[in-house]
């Protein structure tokens, strides 16, 4: 799993980047994404002692100091994945009405996911606390194509439209 944490949290930070100055992802996108990279990367290192992902958040009296980062660094990551998208949504005036529609849909639709993962982690119902989370992370995640697939329009000042904008003006 480490792995995965790692790439994925490389990954968000290499799609910061690249989309600093576009019309999808106005600041203050670009950061979250790379608050987001780091927060799964400090996910990826602080591992879980088990497969339950104990929490003093939940009540467990089972947890670590490990367990402990692992759950504050989910929570920036998980924050910032339902966040990026309705950001975006309502930042990125300069982008299509389609690209914002879906943002608004998927950043929708993770907090749905998010708020029933959590009243499930907090009843412990771990049989439908699975199919939950994976359905905010597609939610979540369904983003990242969209903003790399709908970034054609790059501004030269992270995207508020100041001197391209006023370029036009002249």
């Amino acid at each position: 799993m480490v792995p995965g944490f790692l790439g994925l949290g490389a990954g968000s930070l290499a799609l910061a980047r690249a989309l600093r100055g576009s019309d999808v992802a106005p600041d203050p996108v670009p950061a979250m994404l790379a608050l987001a990279g780091l927060a799964t990367t400090g996910a990826g290192l602080a591992r879980n002692s088990d497969r339950s992902c104990p929490s003093r958040l939940l009540g467990d009296t089972n947890y670590t100091a490990s367990d402990d980062a692992h759950a504050a660094c989910a929570l920036v990551t998980f924050s910032m994945w339902v966040a990026i998208p309705l950001v975006a949504a309502r930042r990125a005036t300069g982008a299509t009405a389609r690209y914002r529609r879906w943002s608004r849909l998927l950043g929708v639709s993770a907090l749905a996911g998010l708020v029933v993962d959590g009243v499930l982690a907090r009843r412990h119902a771990e049989r439908w606390s699975g199919v939950t989370q994976r359905a905010v992370l597609a939610s979540a995640l369904g983003w990242y194509p969209l903003a790399a697939s709908m970034a054609g329009g790059r501004r030269t000042d992270s995207g508020s439209g100041g001197a391209r904008a006023s370029a036009g003006n002249r």
